[in-house]
């Protein structure tokens, strides 16, 4: 946060609390006043009615005196509180039946007067807590700007400081060695590398037309970029929203950055610079030093982020952007050039013409391998180069929604990255995998083989056997297969790689009785990619000297940290690019791309589903594993990069457990995880780590400690820490992950907030510093929960969303296969029923005029079985369908709504633009009641007394991570 949003805050907040405590000071007296006034009196209608006017006065309601006939009428309210317009209005009139009338009984006076002074009291309460909320602000902008570390620290906390700070300068030591030292890999060498993978050595037709064709859209974007005027007012606009996007900026030049894009007028000089510092690409170099400085993340991690000038920030933001949507668009065409081996099984001619002939029309989309190329297409392909400019936009994870970072300690292990098996035992397992293809295709070729006189055969009757399409078949034309996630950013796409495991885990041992998966991810990536490995690669990608010198200039930063003073010295970096930077991702992502087509190539179609330095490689073949990671560790000493040991790890799984499951030598030694989770091998399924939960808590409970001097602080803190870091680690539900996975969540939540409250509870904890604080009482619920659009605390509670979706999630998983393996069974007789009958459809095959030698024999259970992940079958509960099931997250149950206005609740939210979701339907209606008997309404903080507009601004900002 700046300076001058906080002492404006600081000054808009003070004066409203001024005038606030003027209010209440007035509505107070007044209420006092004339609840001494009515008290005295001993007539209940004549005390009723001076409480009502006694409310009129408190509320300032304006009155007017309606004349009819030129005779004065009862004095009718037109203008005041909404609310209290009616009370008080009806009151009027039932009043002046009470004068008259002997029916009106003292129950409904005494109704009348419970009411009025609950009126009173309510109001009371509004301004008590409005009060509160102010002086709640107030000590956050001071905790804010206090550095000092609180003086009721534990010796926990302090001890931990003191890790923390070696940890922190142990983290910059290793860096600034490894930044400011070259590592020079070997150029002669990565050039053989590429030239034999991309056929440049004759092996490989296609792989080289594809790669010249690469070769020439790169030479004509080059000369797209020279054309005058690239920088307008629109292309601004997209430009500085994917900065924002990026984290790449400090808060205060976020600011500066969003007074641009509010300026027609400073758009258009900016343009004018820029489009004059384009076309002089050929001299561009760092005008001058870019700060640096070191932050701390939730993870515990520190990482160092550059803070470049703006216009310097702006100007490679476009050209990073611009390079990024050409080399999404270069490489996806490469992959569809034909040079890209597919997925795919390779079915024999014969072996389709069969099945057409007993089965009718075998379509290849839609089909489970169809849904897989689709997704890895879609989600996993180049995921960090955006698809068009605008890409880039609103694609950053929120905070909290990080990998929590697992410490191998005293487990560490040697990843056998440099030292694999010996050559003799690679080749050995290359020829095993080849053998396996060859046993494959020789089993499709055996069900034909004793047919090789097929056409010399009689034909078979026809009556009957052309006959229409069954209706029950669901043909569609489904020419989309990639999959959409509802929000792409990193942290959703990792959540959805988790459940698509979970889902192949389950088919694969299912049906194929074995799964194998290896994953690991490069060490400090960013800040060790050798400058050498990324020029050759884009030289031989056909990037001409100009840009490979722009490139070069770009890479050699003069970098200084802010934090050593103006007198420290610039040092150039020599290694490495900075973090969250958009000409970062293209350095990178053209390096892993060889990566991604050399696992291709040598797997003979394996996906390596990767984003960015972070990938996963699995198979139902234990040598496609091997195969796949002996590419992976070529690449990796091919272009000087290393492997991180704590990320490293394979599992295999059978489903026969009496089974051999050994895994290869050649394969790393390690868990298969992710965040809190550790696939077990033994039952398929991720769990949870407790032990690294623990540590975490221990984390958890020293950060909180470290925010004690302001309320919002804490609930900031907890919020992203206990709320979204902890639930993002557990992983979200999903069909795939099955009930259980939900119910291992709650459990370990409920133990994690006990050991960090011992006897007590987090809402506890929260109403008993405020009495401590601030001499407040009978604290709701409600207030702790509420959202800051409405004046409470919005303390997140990570219950409620596990709890909504608990239900919906699949109970157990594997069940979906039990009745698919039915569904199979029942298609295979019905489709020998409609084969006997004469009612195949073969009039759009490839051959209609093909028959079998055994054309009057249906196909064995067997061979109508052997391809179902490769054709659509189309009946009920299919491979297909089960597949997609197991992908689908579990909607979210919403509470009934019968006790609640969800009308005022979206009126009450609307000033903030919050949106009134299942979670906080679930809120509303758990706390509603005693919110609305304490409050009058939902609403605790009346509009206007307090900046809560600003207020929810500076919420907004990042987390400080004590460290």
């Amino acid at each position: 946060m700046s300076l001058v949003f906080s002492e404006t805050l600081q000054s808009i907040t003070t004066t409203k609390l001024n005038e606030l405590s003027k209010k209440r000071k007035a509505f107070e007296d007044q209420k006092t006043f004339h609840l001494s006034i009515a008290g005295k009196e001993s007539n209940h209608l004549e005390r009723v009615r001076l409480l009502a006017d006694g409310v009129k006065k408190c509320f300032s309601v304006r009155n007017v005196t309606r004349r009819t006939d030129g005779r004065n009428s009862p004095i009718r309210i037109v203008d005041g509180v909404p609310h209290l317009e009616v009370l008080l209005k009806n009151l009027e009139f039932f009043l002046e039946q009470a004068k008259y009338d002997p029916s009106i009984s003292t129950t409904l006076l005494s109704d009348w007067e419970k009411s009025l002074v609950k009126t009173l009291k309510v109001r009371s309460l509004k301004y008590e807590y409005a009060t509160l909320y102010g002086k709640l602000v107030t000590e956050w902008l001071d905790a804010e700007k206090s550095s000092d570390i609180p003086d009721d620290m534990s010796m926990l906390s302090e001890d931990f400081e003191k890790v923390e700070r070696t940890a922190k300068e142990e983290s910059r030591a290793e860096w600034e060695k490894t930044v400011f030292e070259p590592f020079e890999t070997d150029q002669i060498a990565i050039s053989e590398f590429l030239r034999n993978l991309f056929g440049e050595d004759g092996n490989k037709k296609l792989a080289l037309t594809a790669l010249n064709a690469l070769r020439r859209s790169v030479a004509t974007f080059e000369t797209s970029l020279r054309a005058p005027g690239q920088f307008n007012d629109g292309v601004l606009r997209w430009t500085i929203n994917g900065l924002l996007a990026s984290g790449l900026m400090s808060d205060e030049k976020r600011g500066v950055l969003k007074e641009f894009l509010a300026s027609p007028v400073i758009l258009s000089e900016i343009a004018d610079v820029l489009n004059m510092r384009l076309a002089s690409i050929s001299t561009w170099d760092w005008e001058q030093e870019v700060p640096i400085e070191q932050r701390r993340h939730v993870t515990g991690a520190y990482h160092i982020y550059i803070d470049e000038e703006l216009l310097q920030a702006i100007f490679l933001q476009y050209i990073g952007i611009k390079f990024s949507v050409f080399f999404k668009e270069a490489f996806v065409k490469f992959a569809d050039s034909g040079a890209w081996t597919s997925l795919r099984q390779s079915v024999a001619t014969d072996a389709r013409k069969r099945r057409e002939y007993f089965l009718g029309p075998q379509q290849k989309k839609p089909s489970v391998q169809s849904k897989r190329q689709g997704i890895y297409k879609s989600i996993f392909f180049m995921s960090q180069l955006p698809d068009s400019p605008q890409g880039l936009q609103g694609s950053s994870s929120a905070p909290g929604e990080e990998e929590a970072i697992y410490d191998l300690g005293s487990k560490r292990r040697q990843v056998s990255q440099f030292a694999q098996a010996s050559a003799n035992a690679q080749r050995q397992m290359q020829i095993q995998a080849m053998a396996q293809m060859q046993q494959q295709q020789q089993r499709q070729q055996s069900m034909v083989q004793s047919y090789a006189m097929a056409q010399q055969a009689p034909p078979p009757p026809q009556a009957n056997s052309i006959a229409a399409p069954n209706p029950n078949w669901n043909y569609q034309n489904y020419n989309n297969e990639e999959y959409d996630l509802e929000n792409d950013k990193p942290a959703n796409v990792k959540q959805f790689l988790l459940h698509l495991l979970s889902a192949e885990v389950l088919m694969n041992t299912r049906l194929h009785g074995d799964f194998t998966c290896a994953r690991s991810q490069f060490y400090s990536f960013s800040p060790t990619l050798p400058h050498s490995t990324i020029l050759s690669v884009l030289s031989f990608f056909g990037l001409s000297d100009k840009w490979i010198s722009f490139f070069h200039k770009f890479l050699g930063a003069p970098l200084k940290f802010v934090e050593d003073g103006d007198d420290s010295p610039t040092r150039k970096r020599k290694r490495g690019v900075p973090g969250a930077h958009a000409l970062s991702a293209v350095c990178g992502e053209v390096i892993l791309f060889c990566l991604d087509y050399s696992v291709n190539q040598q797997t003979h179609g394996a996906q390596l589903y990767r984003m960015h330095d972070d990938f996963w490689i699995w198979s139902s073949s234990h040598a496609t594993a091997v195969s796949a990671w002996s590419a992976i560790t070529r690449f990796s000493d091919v272009m000087g990069v290393t492997l991180n040991p704590s990320k490293t790890g394979t599992v295999r799984i059978r489903y026969d457990k009496s089974a051999d499951a050994t895994i290869d030598d050649s394969l790393p030694k390690g868990d298969i995880r992710w965040g809190f989770l550790y696939l077990d091998p033994a039952t398929g399924r991720f769990k949870i780590d407790q032990e690294m939960v623990d540590k975490h808590v221990l984390e958890l409970q020293r950060q909180l400690e470290s925010k004690n001097k302001s309320i919002f602080s804490w609930v900031q803190a907890w919020n992203t820490y206990a709320g979204t870091f902890f639930s993002t680690n557990f992983g979200k539900p999903a069909n795939s992950f099955g009930r259980e996975h939900v119910t291992d969540i709650l459990t370990t939540m409920n133990r994690v907030q006990k050991q960090l409250f011992k006897d007590t509870k987090v809402a506890a904890y929260l109403k008993a510093t405020l009495k401590k604080r601030f001499d407040i009482d009978d604290i709701p619920d409600g207030f702790l929960y509420f959202p800051a659009a409405l004046g409470g605390l919005e303390l997140q509670n990570p219950f409620i969303p596990l709890l909504q979706v608990k239900s919906s999630v699949l109970s157990q998983p594997s069940s979906l296969l039990d009745r698919f393996l039915d569904s199979e069974k029942e298609a295979y007789r019905k489709a020998k029923e409609r084969f006997e009958k004469g009612q195949v459809y073969r009039q759009t095959t490839s051959d209609p005029s093909y028959y079998p030698a055994d054309y009057q024999t249906f196909i064995s259970f067997e061979e109508f079985t052997s391809h179902r992940e490769e054709f659509y079958s189309g009946y009920s509960g299919d491979l297909l369908s089960c597949f997609t099931e197991f992908l689908k997250y579990p909607e979210a149950e919403t509470v009934d709504s019968e006790n609640v206005d969800w009308d005022a609740l979206r009126d009450a939210m609307a000033p903030a633009n919050g949106e009134v979701d299942d979670y906080l339907k679930w809120v509303a209606q758990l706390y509603g009641k005693d919110m609305r008997e304490k409050f009058g309404g939902l609403q605790i903080v009346e509009k206007g007394l307090l900046p809560m507009g600003m207020v929810g601004l500076f919420r907004s900002g990042r987390v400080k991570w004590q460290g």
